[in-house]
């Protein structure tokens, strides 16, 4: 909830804002998140991030009659479980924030625009233990779906979106004494199935 207050006060100041330039979009969104496999530094056993909620704010800016450039910020509060105990045991608790630019193709009619789209950027994730380091790496993402039009400015966009991320070989959330949670296993995949209001002046 702590990164919810701030994505929500950021919206209402841009909407609020009569400065914003012509054909500029804010869709804020709330989704639900799966996916995250990565591998046990100790035990070499997978460990998965647990499915949650996510949150986040697109900004998007007009380039040609059926394209938008975007800034994608999502967020994800998680826990990091070890799949392989019954039940699954609690490693971590963990922030995933994922910062984003790209652009979409956009399909317009009368009452819905669809879209498809494409982003690169970075994943952070950071625990919520003190001990431990955060760690950010290269992550991209490709989107789907489509907004229907309440009215010219507003609407309601829907939308799945898969997140994949970079991490090699690297090891995750290390302590001082080089200690490690996680060890890296090539791709982690996260997929969003994501609803919320487009904004468009």
């Amino acid at each position: 909830m702590n990164r919810i207050i701030p994505i929500i006060a950021l919206s209402l100041l841009l909407i609020s804002q009569p400065i914003l330039a012509e054909d500029t979009e804010i869709s804020i969104f709330s989704g639900y998140r799966t996916g995250g496999d990565l591998e046990n530094a100790t035990s070499g056993l997978n460990v998965s991030l647990d499915e949650s909620n996510s949150y986040g704010i697109i900004l998007a800016q007009d380039y040609g009659p059926e394209h938008v450039m975007e800034f994608l910020y999502s967020f994800q509060n998680s826990d990091l479980i070890d799949a392989n105990t019954v039940p699954g045991t609690k490693l971590l608790d963990v922030d995933v924030e994922y910062f984003q630019v790209g652009g979409s193709q956009i399909w317009s009619d009368k009452q819905i625009d669809k879209f498809f789209g494409a982003t690169l950027g970075a994943i952070h994730l950071n625990p919520n233990d003190s001990t431990l380091s955060s760690k950010s790496r290269f992550a991209m993402s490709l989107g789907g779906g489509l907004v229907y039009k309440f009215t010219k400015n507003i609407g309601l966009r829907l939308e799945l979106r898969a997140y994949f991320s970079s991490f090699g070989s690297s090891s995750t959330f290390c302590a001082s004494n080089g200690q490690c949670v996680v060890s890296g296993d090539g791709f982690m995949r996260q997929v969003d199935a994501n609803a919320g209001l487009r904004f468009r002046f």
